[in-house]
């Protein structure tokens, strides 16, 4: 009985493409092992434009996801900080215990609060 030969994987992955053809010539079962590699392979070809395809599309949902989230996240963190960057203010009232942030600053200011002018 005669055995496998096994020196299909070895050269493969070691000598060169010239060698590895010329043993593929004379060996019936590394032939039978090449017929496989290249059914594999042409498999591989086939699928490779769908595969493409479902990694551009997910890279785009991540794109739009990552735009999204910062956008959330700069917006809260605007919203925090709003409070010392623009400090609420009341205008338009007449009530006498309501503070302007002109009168704060100094300046002239009359019972709604607005700055006047003389």
């Amino acid at each position: 009985m005669k055995e496998k030969c096994t020196k299909y994987e070895s050269l493969f992955t070691f000598r060169d493409e010239k060698e590895l053809e010329e043993h593929i010539k004379t060996c019936p079962d590394c032939q039978a092992e090449q017929e496989k590699m290249d059914k594999v392979s042409s498999l591989l070809q086939e699928v490779k434009p769908y595969y493409i395809q479902k990694r551009r599309e997910s890279f785009g949902r991540m794109k739009v996801a990552c735009i999204l989230g910062l956008g959330l996240f700069i917006g809260v963190l605007l919203g925090h900080f709003a409070q010392y960057v623009m400090p609420t203010t009341t205008y338009g009232t007449s009530s006498s215990d309501t503070t302007s942030s002109f009168n704060e600053y100094g300046m002239p200011v009359d019972s709604y609060g607005l700055i006047t002018v003389n």
